[in-house]
């Protein structure tokens, strides 16, 4: 695209895979999340650690990312798996796949720490608030936070995964 075109075209597509208004985020444990029904159109992030059986979540979710990655924030053991970019990147597909949804449910084994962090980071993406999740985690993963930031294009930069 040439310099002079990006301007309205570039807009344009961003306002097609934002969705208008920011749906509600729901963060829970595993638990939780394995009694939890949708009511309306909701997906789901589930996060697991790498060695645990996937969560049994509700087959009524209109989609579910599954990530398994551990609740670290720098590697300790050789087989930790550490949030990463690749992470970031599919979550954030994940949600302009669903542009419309009413409610996002994220989970992890404790819902204290990775999906707090996962939920903060999308808010941060987004431009969605963050004064509720950060009161009641305040104990969210610093890195998933930070990779998930990460995302953001800089300022006259062109957009990318």
């Amino acid at each position: 695209m040439r310099g002079g075109e990006r301007g309205k075209r570039g807009a344009k597509s961003e306002e097609k895979a934002t969705p208008t208004r920011s749906p509600e985020m729901v963060v829970l444990s595993r638990e939780d999340a394995e009694s939890y029904e949708p009511r309306g159109r909701e997906i789901c992030i589930s996060i697991s650690d790498p060695d645990a059986e996937p969560a049994r979540v509700s087959s009524q979710f209109a989609a579910v990312l599954r990530l398994n990655f551990n609740d670290i924030t720098q590697m300790g053991e050789p087989t930790d798996i550490l949030f990463a970019r690749d992470h970031a990147t599919a979550i954030t597909e994940f949600i302009d796949a669903w542009p419309n949804i009413e409610r996002l449910v994220v989970h992890c084994n404790m819902g204290v720490s990775r999906s707090p962090g996962v939920a903060l980071g999308l808010c941060d993406l987004r431009g969605w608030a963050t004064a509720e999740i950060e009161r009641s985690h305040p104990g969210w993963n610093r890195l998933v936070r930070t990779v998930m930031n990460e995302l953001k294009p800089t300022k006259g930069a062109p957009r990318t995964g």
